[in-house]
């Protein structure tokens, strides 16, 4: 299966993954899958300093059973570079591997990080819209590919853009497109956290098995057992969507060793079995909450009161650097909408595409 993990800058999306590369290499009683890694680039390298911090640090890992041998890298700083990584040469790297007693069968591959290979196309046109996903489409057949015939894991980076508030229209019968990616591109497990939704759209949200939302809170907590150590940043973890779990969320650090827990932070639903509800009817109830007059310190762990920043401090922080000023898709969908042929053109792999706006 696809996994994804959307977050903003410095909310720890790289360093779970660097974490799982080294993971993935312990046997399975310790949790392990004994095998392989390889990650894959697109606009950095491979944190090796970073990994060997870990190697050294966290108590699991141990030279006997890890090693940055086990991790392959490759950088692909295009979309074509990536396809033909993901087309032709891990499945020949797979292959080599597997008939290599000595080797250890690949079992996770990394993408750090899809969003960027995306950053150099035009303004929203039909255009390029319908290239966009066709691209991501492809892509997301050859990680399914990989998956499924090599049995395989794919933990996919991406980013996050901001979310715009607007005005509710009278007529609350059409759920527009930022209605319904409330329900799978954020998170809203605590206050601010779904300012930021995870980017490249439906077309791709519709390709991913699992989504974990990264994000930073603003609260700090003194974990140490001296008087002098400064309070550690806090930061949430969130699982919006699963094939295999329900959502969760818990809150988290990023230590040395990696990314750890807070013991006992973990919220789960309050109810594994629902009424169906009217997602129309949530929506405009969602519209009419007073979100202001929340009480914020209800939703926080005991042991952060007295030592939390306020969280309306965050809503000052300057927007993602990768999110756009205004919305462009929904100023795009309200004077465009695509010709009727434009998805059998993507079902049949035509070449044709409709001419700009």
């Amino acid at each position: 299966m696809i996994w994804e993990t959307a977050g903003e800058s410095a909310a720890g999306k790289t360093q779970l993954a660097l974490q799982l590369s080294l993971f993935v290499q312990l046997p399975p009683s310790f949790g392990g899958l004994s095998g392989a890694a390889c990650y894959i680039t697109v606009a950095s390298r491979l944190q090796t300093t970073r990994l060997e911090q870990m190697l050294d640090a966290h108590p699991m890992l141990s030279p006997s059973t890890c090693s940055l041998s086990n991790i392959q890298t490759i950088q692909t700083p295009t979309i074509e570079k990536l396809i033909y990584v993901l087309s032709t040469f891990l499945p020949q790297h797979i292959s080599t591997r597997l008939s290599d007693s000595t080797s250890r069968p690949l079992k996770l591959v990394v993408i750090d990080a899809l969003a960027e290979l995306f950053h150099d196309i035009a303004k929203t046109t039909t255009r390029t819209l319908v290239e966009r996903s066709r691209k991501i489409s492809e892509i997301s057949i050859l990680l399914h590919q990989l998956a499924s015939r090599y049995r395989i894991a794919i933990w996919v980076l991406n980013e996050v853009t901001d979310v715009l508030t607007r005005d509710q229209p009278p007529d609350n019968t059409v759920m527009s497109y930022r209605d319904q990616a409330m329900w799978f591109g954020c998170a809203n497990s605590i206050p601010g956290e779904d300012r930021k939704e995870a980017s490249l759209g439906l077309v791709w949200a519709n390709q991913v098995n699992a989504r974990i939302f990264l994000s930073r809170t603003g609260r700090r907590r003194y974990l140490g057992d001296g008087g002098n150590d400064e309070p550690t940043l806090i930061r949430r973890l969130s699982i919006v969507f699963s094939s295999v779990s329900f959502p969760a969320s818990c809150d988290y650090i990023v230590t040395t060793q990696g990314v750890c827990a807070i013991a006992g932070s973990t919220t789960l639903p309050t109810a594994t079995h629902e009424t169906p509800v009217n997602v129309a009817d949530a929506v405009s109830s969602l519209h009419k909450a007073d979100d202001g007059n929340r009480n914020q310190c209800d939703q926080l762990p005991p042991l952060d009161i007295g030592c939390v920043e306020d969280s309306r401090v965050a809503e000052t922080r300057a927007p993602t650097p990768e999110s756009d000023a205004e919305d462009e898709w929904e100023s795009f969908w309200a004077l465009n909408t695509l010709p009727e042929d434009t998805y059998s053109q993507i079902a049949l792999g035509g070449s044709s595409l409709p001419p700009a706006a």
